[in-house]
């Protein structure tokens, strides 16, 4: 099951008011397949979402209609109205003229005081939402770019920043911003997957700080390695000079150090000394050696 299946059925759960019934159907029939006085076909994934279309159509236009479930590998749930006096009796009371195609009346929709339910229904209806493990990313599908750019009027006027493209025959109005996509599914009423959104970035947030770190420390010991493995090298090639012996005290004593301890760090190394010893001292003068061993 999806995250963006989970929130739809969250949604549905949630009893819509009478007075807001028409515009969360109205939202549903706007994205629906066909939304015309010729034709009003709805189709879900989801059975919930199907069988919460027909209680809004029951509930806010005393319109009957029967759900089918069709596809075989993945199951379609259709709700088709096939009557004409049903057809007219929706789109009259959401006062559109009988002409085909409809234009929608984003003006009237902003009017209602009923957005919040008018956007639920387009959410229910073609909306969709990425699996917050992999990506943040959440969607609307139109036909028409008219329609989608009023779409996005509507949500910026209730301070969601979506914006659009065009991929594979559709118009989508999108977003990838984690925070929006929290607001939304709080204003539309789903807490419940919001928790559990919430609950993915901040898990991504401690892998991510942890896969950080270890790069770091991972580093950091490569470095040291490395660091150690010259310095090595560059004390056994005074060692073979005859070099070693004729150094002053202090710089045959760091050599003598790093010679017999090859891996350690230079905070371990300097505990190891006899005289007191600071980790930059020390580096400065395994740095000295290295200069020496390059001139032989």
């Amino acid at each position: 099951m999806s995250f963006s299946t989970d929130v739809k059925k969250e949604l549905c759960l949630a009893r819509t008011e009478i007075a807001a019934t028409c515009a969360e159907c109205h939202g549903m029939l706007v994205l629906c397949r066909s939304f015309s006085f010729d034709k009003i076909l709805f189709q879900s994934c989801v059975r919930e979402v199907a069988e919460h279309f027909c209680t809004l159509l029951r509930r806010g236009f005393d319109v009957i209609a029967t759900l089918k479930e069709g596809g075989n590998k993945r199951p379609t749930y259709t709700v088709e109205i096939t009557s004409l006096a049903d057809r007219q009796r929706i789109l009259n009371k959401l006062s559109y003229k009988n002409t085909n195609p409809l234009v929608i009346n984003f003006e009237k929709i902003r009017a209602s005081g009923h957005i919040k339910e008018f956007i639920k229904g387009a959410f229910l209806a073609a909306g969709n939402l990425s699996n917050p493990e992999k990506e943040y990313r959440a969607e609307f599908s139109f036909k028409s770019n008219e329609v989608a750019a009023d779409f996005i009027g509507i949500l910026d006027s209730k301070g969601f920043d979506f914006t659009m493209t065009y991929r594979a025959g559709k118009f989508l109005v999108y977003t990838k911003n984690s925070t929006t996509i929290e607001e939304l599914l709080t204003y539309l009423g789903a807490g419940n997957e919001t928790l559990n959104l919430i609950g993915v970035k901040v898990y991504k947030s401690i892998r991510n700080k942890s896969n950080r770190q270890n790069n770091f420390e991972t580093s950091n010991i490569v470095k040291t390695a490395n660091a150690a493995f010259r310095q090595t090298e560059a004390i056994k090639k005074l060692e073979a000079a005859g070099k070693l012996l004729a150094l002053p005290e202090e710089l045959h004593e760091a050599a003598m150090l790093r010679l017999n301890n090859p891996d350690m760090s230079l905070n371990d190394l300097c505990k190891l000394s006899k005289v007191r010893l600071t980790r930059s001292g020390l580096n400065h003068r395994l740095q000295k050696l290295l200069e020496m061993a390059e001139e032989i």
